[in-house]
């Protein structure tokens, strides 16, 4: 594609998304003699504004290329170093140490895109044995010194296979060496895909839409009782009519699936379309065309995407388990192309999950993301993220404004007031329960991540003198600050 039809494209983006407004009137430009510049770093931030300490809005890896729409001045010698910065499209300022020129267009598409056929932008391994010695380098290989050891069930993203001193090795993603023996291939993750919602005439209306079924040989009855007669089986995950519904408590109620059919609910996750909820949209977002949020049904494992009054898709999830997934409004603080995954220093269970794809962090270190370790969607199965399966989590990150461009890894909204809503909800508890804002918006708070950090030191020192002297009084544990209690970053 020409420069001429990128650019028309890259406007039309900006126009569309509306993207950021920046600190005051954004600065004069005056011309560049570069029309198109090339990240050479591995990781090239684009700031709201052309200067330091302006926020961060996005990422690009190396290599990306950037339309420049002119060029400012460096108003301090720290920033960039003296050297202008450049205002590109679609919006944003990168300095101009960071890139060079380039002949070439930028790509066009969207953010990690898939080669043909695929689920996922990488092949994935798992760790199988005690520990895995991973090295930084062929050399190290040969001398025998890992730059660390990798517990059993860590997962790793390949990039390629390759022999050291006739020994099979994979190399990560990230350039590490780990030999193949005792890795496990996790293939293409689940083939499980959620579906659109087409809109009814009329408008949509709030309550039920249809069902999945949430086990392999569903039985079906003749009527809502388990005593009448067996008429039939279904697989796991078949979509259903919601006829008829019969009992109003979980022990007893069932649906009418067709005429002479009925399902216990329990073997059932239920769509329900609800109704914008209260803090979901506001003028700000609507007059913007930001008329995005995203409603997650903890009690059903559902998830519906909404564009205003109006639900575009669904699917199955896996919230949190061990670590529930927090109910609340939470504005997408980042969205990350792909990031790796591992156990907070405060958290005595170790993991590690490399470049888990589609990420939109929506509260702390929880997100909505692909995961291609496990087909356990319509259950809850995570630390407290919320699991897509991977076509599912292709299409909600390119869905949730704003589109990432070709070769860019990350963007961070200026203004969380702007960002898409995720609505976390428990349908399964009583109705004055289902809702509550049980955690703050935004990303981690570096307070409180060290208050965890300090009780769990604190632990830890207890338990190892517990176990020196089993027979000493515990010298009694701070109390866990509710704020700080029950969140940890969740896959």
């Amino acid at each position: 594609m020409s420069l001429a039809a990128a650019l028309v494209v890259l406007r039309t983006l900006a126009a569309l998304e509306r993207v950021e407004p920046g600190d005051g009137d954004p600065p004069a430009l005056s011309p560049s003699e570069l029309q198109i510049v090339e990240t050479h770093w591995s990781e090239t931030g684009i700031r709201v504004r052309p200067w330091v300490p302006a926020k961060r809005v996005a990422t690009l890896a190396r290599g990306a290329r950037l339309i420049v729409r002119g060029q400012v001045a460096s108003r301090d010698s720290g920033g960039c170093h003296g050297k202008p910065w450049y205002a590109v499209y679609p919006y944003g300022y990168v300095c101009s140490e960071h890139v060079r020129r380039s002949k070439a267009p930028p790509a066009l598409g969207s953010a990690l895109p898939l080669a043909k056929d695929r689920r996922l932008p990488y092949d994935y391994v798992l760790t199988r044995g005690e520990s895995a010695p991973i090295y930084a380098s062929t050399a190290d290989v040969l001398a025998g010194k890992p730059a660390r050891t990798l517990g059993a069930g860590s997962n790793l993203a390949v990039a390629r296979s390759l022999d050291v001193a006739g020994v099979p090795y994979i190399e990560t993603v990230d350039g590490m060496l780990v030999a193949k023996q005792g890795l496990g291939w996790l293939g293409q993750g689940s083939d499980w895909v959620g579906v659109p919602l087409a809109p009814q005439p009329g408008g949509p209306a709030a309550g039920p839409a249809f069902a999945w079924t949430l086990r392999d040989k569903t039985p079906v009855y003749s009527e809502a009782d388990r005593k009448s007669t067996q008429v039939g089986v279904l697989p796991l995950r078949a979509r259903v009519a919601l006829l008829e519904e019969s009992g109003e408590s979980d022990p007893d109620r069932y649906w009418q699936i067709a005429e002479g059919q009925w399902i216990h609910a329990s073997n059932l996750a239920e769509v329900m379309i609800i109704e914008p909820p209260e803090g979901v949209l506001g003028d700000s977002r609507v007059r913007l065309g930001h008329d995005q949020w995203i409603d997650v049904d903890l009690g059903e494992q559902v998830l519906v995407a909404y564009r205003g009054r109006t639900p575009v898709y669904t699917t199955l999830v896996s919230s949190g388990k061990g670590s529930p997934t927090p109910r609340g409004n939470y504005p997408i603080w980042a969205k990350v192309a792909s990031m790796t995954m591992a156990n907070q220093d405060y958290e005595d269970k170790p993991y590690m999950v490399e470049h888990v794809p589609w990420v939109l962090l929506f509260q702390g270190h929880n997100a909505l993301h692909g995961a291609y370790w496990h087909d356990r969607f319509g259950n809850r199965r995570s630390h407290g993220c919320v699991n897509l399966a991977p076509r599912d989590a292709r299409f909600m990150f390119d869905w949730v404004s704003p589109v990432l461009p070709a070769a860019w890894t990350g963007f961070i909204p200026s203004e969380l007031a702007r960002s898409v809503v995720v609505h976390v909800r428990d349908s399964s508890l009583p109705p004055d329960q289902q809702f509550i804002q049980e955690r703050p918006i935004g990303p981690p708070d570096p307070e409180e991540e060290k208050a965890k950090l300090e009780l769990a030191e604190q632990r830890r020192a207890e338990a190892a003198a517990k176990a020196q002297d089993p027979l000493a009084p515990p010298e009694g544990a701070a109390a866990v600050p509710a704020s700080v209690a029950g969140h940890a970053q969740g896959t």
